[in-house]
């Protein structure tokens, strides 16, 4: 819009000019037709009246030249040199007077396109005033997220060094666990020779082999948990890239906008030669406004999708942690049972020898002769054990096959408190295997035995505690 008036402006100046300068031809061309006048001649100054009001028509303004008109009339009859002094100086007034009016017209035009410049600078100078705001606010939008995306850098580094070295005590947990493998190997094959000896032995050996299935389980857990945060991390390390990419794209737009600024800046002291290339740097300056606003939108949403990536790893990081807390526990019992498995082997294989009978991780004796309940556990702590204590319907069962139909005691009495049953080692009974109608509390039937039934499980009876029977010792290995 201010090129249109502007060059309007322009352009009625030059017609103005151009006006005026056929006006002063015209005139000066009017005078030498007078000049060469023949006074004796009536026609000629008729002929010469009527080329001026032609040539006045021909001008199309409302124009007149009295003083003109007036001297051409008197020129009829003098001709003097006073006189064409007098009409020279008189042209030379006109042409002075339309210079005056020529002058005033270009000073109006000059000051209506200083004003409408003046208005125009004003106005560029709002807009740069805003846009160096707006850049200010990105500026220091931008500043705070490269500090979040600093700490955030900062905090993967730990991260990652943490997961290292829960991946270095991950691998040495599996050396570790690969030996105890080999080192089980080795105890399964003692374990076969002694086998020759006691049928029994079979039965643990099948138990440490449920324990090696699910240390095996717990292994590849392991495994695909470990495989599971290495492509987390891949993902993390890719993430962290491309922010820092954009970061360092972000920087060099950042750089090339104060660059422009400061051009801006000096350049708006020419601001009537600058005005096109100043609006034209102001609509790209807005361009890259808008750009970095909707990148440091990227940017933020990228900062809060590590920012909860780190949660996780964190969360999962402490998960690992728990998990390899637990398998290191599980390998230090492990290990302590291996330690003392040739201790527990030795006493094993004496045991059998003195008639003990090994199930489930316990050795179980049964007399050759009578006693009281009270005799018979003396005899069982004499041998480093005590009265048995059943704790499952397989055990009910062991021990149903080993008394072969006998009358044995075990460690059940309620001889503290009546109607109170508890085992040697203090616990009260929860689950029991009583007869029908038992027990039925009759005088001092304090003591428990298994009785001679038809009932292979629920065959307990409650007994007088003098009476002399069979007894069976526990002993825990």
């Amino acid at each position: 819009m201010s090129l249109s008036v502007y060059d309007d402006v322009i352009g009625s100046e030059e017609m103005n000019r151009g006006d005026t300068v056929e006006m002063v031809e015209d005139i000066y061309e009017s005078a030498d037709a007078v000049r060469g006048h023949d006074p004796n001649t009536e026609m000629e100054d008729t002929s010469t009246m009527r080329i001026l009001k032609t040539q006045q028509a021909g001008l199309k303004r409302e124009v007149t030249y009295p003083d003109v008109y007036h001297y051409l009339a008197e020129t009829e009859c003098v001709y003097t040199r006073e006189a064409v002094k007098a009409r020279r100086y008189r042209l030379a007034a006109v042409g002075l007077g339309l210079l005056c009016v020529l002058l005033l017209t270009a000073i109006t035009v000059l000051w209506i396109q200083f004003n409408h410049l003046t208005a125009e600078r004003d106005h560029l100078q709002t807009s740069y005033t805003n846009l160096t705001a707006e850049r200010d606010q990105l500026q220091t939008s931008n500043t705070n997220l490269t500090a979040e995306r600093d700490q955030l850098q900062t905090s993967n580094p730990n991260l990652t060094a943490e997961r290292d070295q829960l991946q270095t005590s991950y691998t040495k947990l599996t050396a570790q666990r690969d030996q105890l493998q080999t080192s089980y190997t080795k105890l399964t094959a003692e374990r076969d020779q002694l086998q020759t000896r006691t049928t029994n032995l079979a039965a643990e050996r099948d138990q440490l082999q449920t324990s090696y299935t699910k240390l095996t389980a717990q292994r590849d857990q392991l495994q695909t948990s470990y495989t599971n945060l290495a492509a987390e991390r891949d993902q993390l390390q890719t993430s962290y890239t491309k922010l820092t990419a954009e970061r360092d794209q972000l920087q060099t737009r950042t750089t090339k906008l104060t660059a422009e600024r400061d051009q801006l800046q000096t350049r708006t002291t020419n601001l009537a030669a600058e005005r096109d290339q100043l609006q034209t740097r102001t609509t790209n300056l807005a361009a890259e406004r808008d750009q970095l606003q909707t990148r440091t939108t990227n940017l933020a949403a990228e900062r809060d999708q590590l920012q909860t990536r780190t949660t996780n790893l964190a969360a999962e990081r402490d998960q690992l942690q728990t998990r390899t807390t637990k398998l290191t526990a599980e390998r230090d019992q492990l290990q302590a049972e291996r330690d003392d498995l040739p201790r527990r082997f030795s006493e094993l294989d004496k045991a059998v020898r003195d008639g003990w009978i090994y199930f489930s991780s316990s050795l179980y004796y049964i007399s050759s002769e009578y006693k009281i309940w009270s005799e018979s556990r003396n005899d069982c702590r004499k041998r480093g054990s005590d009265l048995v204590i059943i704790n499952s319907r397989e055990e009910q069962d062991f021990i149903n096959t080993l008394r072969k139909g006998q009358l044995v005691w075990i460690g059940l009495s309620d001889g503290e408190t009546e109607g109170v049953w508890k085992w040697v080692d203090g616990s009260e009974l929860i689950t029991g295997f009583w007869y029908p109608g038992q027990p039925n509390i009759k005088g001092d039937e304090d003591c428990v035995t298994n009785d001679i039934s038809s009932d292979l499980v629920n065959n307990w009876n409650d007994y007088p505690c003098n009476r002399q029977l069979f007894w069976m010792c526990e002993k825990r290995i």
